[in-house]
């Protein structure tokens, strides 16, 4: 497998990225994987000149991210930017995709949201939450909102423009879209100035109408945001 991996071959490729992209998909390989060596053959699939090739090892590597041992393992040998560097293969939606649900994983770990930052990986991400391909947004916002839990993530997506872009997703009819931007408004919400920006961006009548919707995620998140941002008003 590693001769197929390092040949120049993109069926070959091909063979690899999907083959270790199925077994990623049981919890119980995922970590197999990754212990014998399977990174060693995704990254550089990633970088490969096939579009597919790029597809299929972006998602191999979003499903290993799901494991919390893995997603240590993948920062250390630097996924993080490789990742993030995907994001940018203009018109390959389903590559974007993948990459940004590998980096919404990664950042459930607390060093990792700090790693996502520093590889200057925020900016590409509020861009695709400007996606037209809904499934391409729900995977950036969820990035966001994950690396969110962090104060200096928190005010560093607000700078850049992600406040703004996070309202507008929680305006699409896409259930899944909305659950994400309210979750991420959630995180985003605990900031002061962020709180402020957010009640002058109209954020509480919005967040109001999604936690109307009583007994979905969203709704959820979103009367947690809004918690947040009433809780300023009684000081």
């Amino acid at each position: 497998m590693i001769a197929y991996a390092e040949s120049a071959d993109p069926t070959l490729q091909r063979e690899v990225a999907e083959k270790l992209a199925n077994a990623a998909v049981k919890a119980e390989r995922q970590v197999q994987i990754v212990n014998l060596g399977g990174l060693r053959l995704l990254v550089p699939l990633t970088r490969s000149r096939d579009a597919e090739v790029r597809r299929l090892a972006a998602h191999a590597l979003a499903n290993l991210s799901v494991d919390a041992q893995n997603q240590i393992k993948l920062a250390e040998d630097g996924a993080i930017p490789v990742l993030i560097a995907l994001l940018a293969c203009q018109g390959e939606i389903h590559v974007q995709r993948q990459a940004a649900k590998a980096l919404a994983n990664i950042s459930v770990n607390v060093r990792n949201k700090e790693r996502v930052a520093e590889e200057k990986g925020i900016i590409p991400l509020v861009e695709l939450a400007r996606s037209p391909h809904v499934g391409v947004r729900v995977e950036a916002v969820a990035a966001l909102a994950n690396l969110a839990v962090n104060d200096s993530n928190e005010k560093e997506i607000a700078r850049v423009g992600g406040l703004e872009v996070i309202l507008d997703g929680a305006k699409a009819p896409s259930v899944d879209l909305r659950s994400q931007c309210a979750r991420a408004l959630r995180n985003l919400s605990v900031n002061t100035d962020n709180k402020a920006r957010l009640r002058d961006l109209g954020a509480i009548p919005l967040l109001r109408d999604i936690a109307a919707s009583r007994g979905t995620r969203a709704a959820a998140q979103a009367q947690r945001a809004l918690e947040n941002l009433e809780a300023s008003d009684k000081k």
